[in-house]
């Protein structure tokens, strides 16, 4: 599945990853890879792929994603160097799409910056995070998004608005079109608390997730998207009977019904076989069709 033609193009710049190494489920063959560490070689990097009519994909942390056992014909591009970086000016943050998102989250905390304790417990990047629209206890990173600077295939760079950024429960438009997030402005707030209180409350954050989520084991995080009415998709799995089942190596999560674990050999089928079978299970028993939240590598909604 390897993409020969682009390792045999440069050797020295694309090198062939294994994907496991590089997804939190630990799931994925081999496909060729890239890294790109300031906007015009990303722009020359796409440009190229674009040209040779080789399909790509920007992965950050590999935390949202289900990448093919067999591997992937593509190109991988990893976001490094300038994208990795982040800095606050007062209580404005401006991070890299490729800036670790719990770094970025904590050190907001430590500057007494609220707004971002929701996210310290989230694998992720700031660019990934803006994409999937990432949130947890009841707070979004669209919340405090001010303006977003992405980069277009066709090679236009420009700021986008929040509302041009089409944000809505766990979607973004970038979801829909193949622009890159390279960097996002946010606007935090200072308020009573103490940057001590602040990673106090982000240790209670990190306990919780200990607590009711399955880190023992790899996973993707939430399987599935919280429906517009009803019980949470854990309750609804649970109550099916479906914690503990597997299908080949993997199991839905006797911690937590909405996660599914590599229990060791899980093979993106296998996955994608115990998603569809909860989908049709839950279907069946409540009406609600449960939409998945995690993405296959180069699918296209």
């Amino acid at each position: 599945m390897i993409n020969q033609h682009v390792i045999s193009i440069d050797p020295e710049k694309f090198k062939v990853i294994n994907l496991s190494d590089y997804t939190t489920w630990g799931i994925g063959g081999p496909s060729a890879s890239v890294v790109v560490r300031t906007e015009n070689e990303l722009v020359d990097t796409v440009g190229f792929l674009n040209e040779e009519s080789i399909p790509w994909i920007v992965l950050g942390r590999g935390s949202n994603m289900l990448a093919p056992t067999e591997g992937w014909s593509g190109v991988v591009i990893f976001l490094k160097g300038h994208f990795s970086e982040y800095f606050f000016k007062e209580e404005r943050l401006t991070a890299g799409g490729g800036a670790h998102l719990p770094s970025v989250a904590g050190a907001a905390c430590t500057k007494g910056l609220a707004g971002l304790v929701f996210a310290v417990g989230i694998p992720g990047t700031i660019g990934g995070a803006v994409y999937m629209n990432a949130g947890a206890y009841g707070s979004s990173i669209s919340d405090f998004v001010e303006k977003v600077r992405v980069f277009h295939s066709n090679g236009l760079i420009e700021y986008l608005t929040p509302e041009e950024c089409g944000f809505k429960y766990r979607f973004s438009s970038f979801q829909k079109s193949d622009s890159i997030v390279l960097s996002a402005e946010l606007k935090l707030f200072k308020n009573q608390k103490s940057s001590k209180k602040l990673r106090r409350e982000v240790r209670e954050i990190l306990q919780l997730r200990r607590l009711k989520f399955p880190l023992h084991a790899p996973n993707a995080g939430s399987v599935f998207r919280r429906p517009d009415f009803g019980p949470p998709p854990g309750k609804l799995i649970e109550d099916n009977g479906l914690k503990g089942y597997t299908i080949g190596g993997a199991m839905v999560s006797r911690v937590h019904a909405n996660f599914i674990e590599n229990t060791g050999r899980a093979t993106s089928s296998d996955v994608m076989n115990l998603i569809e079978l909860i989908i049709n299970e839950v279907e069946k028993a409540s009406g609600i069709t449960l939409v998945r939240e995690i993405r296959k590598l180069g699918e296209q909604i």
